[in-house]
Parts: structure tokens; C-alpha cells; sequence
């Protein structure tokens, strides 16, 4: 079920950008996503709660202790109402004077930038109320629920999308409202399947529970930094981009940003059922399944957006082409960074799951958060050189490689008993032969000047199977091959 929503969201999210670019306007379609990104700028507090919920509750279902399951949920509860208050407070103060005094806007779009605004504030406060229910369908790895949501909000967002054909004025207004609306009524039909199917989630009354408080607040004060460092990168760039360059450059950014999460819902969602395993082995102390699930997981989201980011980046043009009819000119170069940084990144999720299951986390989020927050001065310092706004992408790149490593090196400081070589030669020797395979391909294709004569279909195609032959190939051992094998023929039989 999972992965007929990856394919599913995948497609209907694109048509979506596609519907709203056009409706809206490169200049309104950039000034909705960069002034939404004020608000996201506020979710890293909500991002650690999420992590944090998750990591707590998977812990006490590993050990089937329901007691202790709700009062997480519970304490969980009282944290949000918390993160809520601290968000507005931030928002209407800091976020709404940068909004009128710090962006670039145009003056007769003012005021509705601030209409946008505040309904992102009010959305996000909704997906705040949200997290400690999402966490728990996560943590009793409820996949199939997870991508019937996941569906409900990209089909409705798809139906927002299309009004926007049939409405002849203030769209951005109209556009902002509806999906405010989409926010309220994802979190009512969650709410009332997890209190009609998990006896944790019975009573919504929060409590202060000192036990589990200090704990928790804890966990998500260190991961605060680690998602902080996330949303500055994405958020923070956006942000840049728009003082250097203004929204049009921004348009180019919110496409690349959708190309990227529809193509990295395939990993997200096969780490999102992989990473309470890794909890739940952890709590239990089979340390050796918890490696081989890391091992696992970070050798297969390397794999799952390889298949579909090496295509776009083949033919990115001509996909665009065909996605959008006209499309900003920074577009392409941005999707292809971006997806180059993705790849970079598919080997993080597991690595840091197994670290967040020990609970000791400040170590790890103070050195990996650091080096990425890096990103926003280092590209401040870029763009005001006057270098082009691809140069921010290149700082992220090389970040992310040297955080990699880091991230590697707090892995084994938290669990001693995992091996960093078996990781090294399971993981990364066959990842780094397939993407050298690869990057010869790419420059080989395009120095021959392939793409003026090959059919962009047969290129797409093809790359395809490359990449499947390549992984197949050299990229599993016999043990994993035999187990696809065997996935398929269950499949299909």
C-alpha cells in the first residue's frame, strides 16, 4: 500500500504544482512558498516533537507496555499545546516584521503575502495537533493507514488546486484559505481513527507527567537542533534566494523542492515503516538486528531514489517541458542539485534512527546540526560575491558529505556493537560503484549531445532498467537478491 501511494502522491503532487503554477503566476506561486516558508522556518520545534513522540512511544510498544504508551501519548499532548503558544508567539512578532519589512514583495501584493501568512500560522498549528497522532500510527507501524492519509491530503490538495480554475479573483487569498481548511480536516478523520483503534489514544486529557516530561522535553530540546539545521537549509536558502533575486527565483526553488519530495516519499516512507523496527530492536537489545535494519535501510533508500532521480536528471528538460510548458529558468539546475543532494542524504535517516533509539542524542544533533546550519552564512557570503544562486546548492552538497561522516562516527559512539566497516562495505562500496556507473553514464550522454537526437521516452525508460540492472547487478549480494526474488513472485503470484 505504501508504495501505490508513493507512485500515486508522486504523480498527483506534480499535476498539482502544475495546476497551481499555472493559475497563479510564477510571482504569486513564489511569494505563496517562500512566505509559507516563514512559518515552516517555526516548524523545527514540531519536527523534534514528532521525532521525539515517536521515538518514545516505539519504545514502550517494543516492550508492550500500553500504561506507559499513553501516558507518552498524553505527556505528548501537553508539549504541543506548549510548541503552539511558543509558535504563535514567534510568529506574529519576529516572523510577521520580516514578513513586512525584510522580504521582497511587491507593494500591491503586501497584504495578501499577509493573508497567505496567517493562514499558514493557523495550518501549521493544525499539523502541530496532528504530530502526537501521526507518531503513534508510525510507532504501531499502521503503513497502510499512514498511506490512505497521506493519499486523502494529496487528493485533496489536487481538488484545492482545480478550484482554482473556476475562481476568477483573489486565487493567492483563495488558494491559502483552502488549504487551511485541507489542515483542519486531516486532523479531525486522524484523530478519530486513533481513538476508535488504539486503546493509548482514549483520552485526549493532557498531563504533566515529571517521569516522562523531563525526558522528552530533553530528547526534542537536542533534536531541535538537528531539525532546526533542516529547515534552515531548505527554508533558510528559500529565503535567501528571495533577497538576492526575488520570487520569480523562488518559483525556480518551490518546483525543485516539489520534484525532490515527491521522488524522496519513496525513501521516507519505506524509513518511515523500517525506523521504530530500529527502536523496538534497540529496546529489547538485539543489537544485531538493529544493525542489520540499519545496514538495511541505508543501502535501500540509496537505491529507491536512485531509480527515480538518475531518469529526471538524464532528462530533466524535456520532463519539465512536458510537467509545466514554460518554467522558470533557474528550474532545472536547481532539480538536478537538489536531487544530487538527496542521494547524499537517503544514507542519513536509518543512521540517525539508530542513535535517537539510545536516547542520547546531544552529542549527535549539536555536531550534525551544526555543520548544517553552516549552510546560511556560508551561502549569504556566496550570493552577496555575486556568484549565481546554484552556488548555495554546491555549500549544501559538500555539507551534507562531511555531515554524513559525522553522523557515522556518532553512530558508533552510541552503540558501540555496530560495525562501521561492515557498513562501509555493505553500504557505501556498492552505492559509490553505482554512482560512478551512473555519473559516467550522465556526462557521457550529454557530452555526446544524446539529447537533441534520443527520444526523451526511451531515455527516461532506459535509464530506468540501467539503474535496476546496475543494482541488481552489483549493488545486492546473493542473499538480497534471492529475497526480492522472492518479494516479486509473492507479489505477483
Amino acid at each position: 500500500m505504501l508504495y501505490f501511494r508513493m507512485f500515486l502522491v508522486m504523480g498527483v503532487s506534480l499535476y498539482t504544482s502544475r495546476i497551481v503554477l499555472r493559475e497563479l503566476g510564477a510571482v504569486d506561486y513564489g511569494i505563496y512558498n517562500v512566505v509559507g516558508g516563514i512559518i515552516v522556518m517555526l516548524s523545527f520545534l514540531n519536527g523534534a516533537m514528532s521525532m521525539s513522540t515517536v521515538r518514545f512511544l516505539s519504545f514502550s510498544l517494543g516492550r508492550d507496555d500500553i500504561q506507559e504508551a499513553s501516558r507518552v501519548f498524553r505527556t505528548a499532548i501537553t508539549i504541543q499545546i506548549l510548541l503552539s503558544l511558543i509558535v504563535v508567539m514567534l510568529a506574529e512578532t519576529l516572523g510577521l516584521w520580516f514578513l513586512n519589512h525584510c522580504m521582497k514583495i511587491p507593494s500591491d501584493q503586501l497584504s495578501a503575502a499577509n493573508w497567505v501568512y496567517q493562514c499558514a500560522l493557523l495550518s501549521f498549528i493544525f499539523l502541530i495537533l496532528r504530530t502526537p497522532l501521526n507518531a503513534i500510527v508510525i510507532a504501531r507501524e499502521r503503513m497502510e493507514v499512514f498511506a490512505i492519509l497521506s493519499v486523502l491530503e494529496v487528493v485533496m490538495k489536487l481538488v484545492v488546486a482545480l478550484s482554482l480554475t473556476i475562481i476568477l479573483a483573489n486565487k493567492l487569498r483563495t488558494y491559502a484559505l483552502l488549504n487551511l481548511a485541507t489542515a483542519a480536516l486531516l486532523v479531525l478523520l486522524t484523530l478519530i481513527y486513533c481513538r476508535h483503534r488504539f486503546p493509548e489514544c482514549r483520552s485526549l486529557r493532557s498531563i504533566y507527567d515529571k517521569e516522562l516530561f523531563r525526558p522528552m522535553a530533553g530528547f526534542m530540546s537536542w533534536s531541535t537542533i538537528g531539525t532546526l539545521s533542516w529547515v534552515g537549509k531548505k527554508q533558510g536558502c528559500n529565503i535567501l534566494l528571495n533577497l538576492f533575486f526575488g520570487p520569480v527565483v523562488n518559483a525556480a526553488y518551490a518546483l525543485s523542492s516539489q520534484v525532490n519530495t515527491a521522488i524522496n516519499s519513496f525513501v521516507q516512507n519505506f524509513t518511515t515503516a523500517i525506523n521504530p523496527q530500529i527502536t523496538k530492536t534497540f529496546s529489547v537489545n538485539d543489537l544485531k538486528q538493529t544493525e542489520h535494519l540499519i545496514i538495511y535501510g541505508c543501502k535501500f533508500s540509496f537505491y529507491l531514489i536512485l531509480i527515480l532521480s538518475f531518469p529526471v536528471l538524464m532528462a530533466t528538460g524535456p520532463i519539465l517541458k512536458f510537467w509545466l510548458g514554460d518554467y522558470p529558468s533557474y528550474a532545472p539546475v536547481f532539480i538536478q542539485l537538489v536531487l544530487i543532494i538527496s542521494q547524499i542524504e537517503s544514507f542519513t535517516y536509518c543512521i540517525g534512527a539508530g542513535v535517537r533509539a539510545t536516547g542520547r542524542v546531544k552529542i549527535y544533533e549539536m555536531a550534525v546540526g551544526g555543520i548544517q546550519l553552516l549552510t546560511l552564512p556560508i551561502g549569504y557570503i556566496l550570493l552577496h560575491s555575486g556568484l549565481p544562486p546554484q552556488s548555495v546548492f554546491v555549500a549544501i552538497a559538500i555539507l551534507a558529505i562531511i555531515a554524513l561522516f559525522v553522523r557515522l562516527r556518532m553512530l558508533k559512539t552510541s552503540i558501540p556493537e555496530i560495525s562501521i566497516y561492515r557498513i562501509l562495505q555493505s553500504v557505501f562500496l556498492p552505492s559509490g560503484l553505482l554512482a560512478g556507473v551512473c555519473a559516467l553514464l550522465y556526462f557521457g550522454y550529454h557530452n555526446l549531445q544524446l539529447t537533441q537526437t534520443v527520444n526523451p521516452v526511451i531515455t527516461i525508460v532506459g535509464s530506468i532498467l540501467v539503474v535496476i540492472v546496475l543494482e541488481v547487478g552489483i549493488g545486492m549480494n546473493t542473499k538480497e537478491r534471492k529475497f526480492i526474488r522472492r518479494a516479486l513472485i509473492k507479489r505477483i503470484i
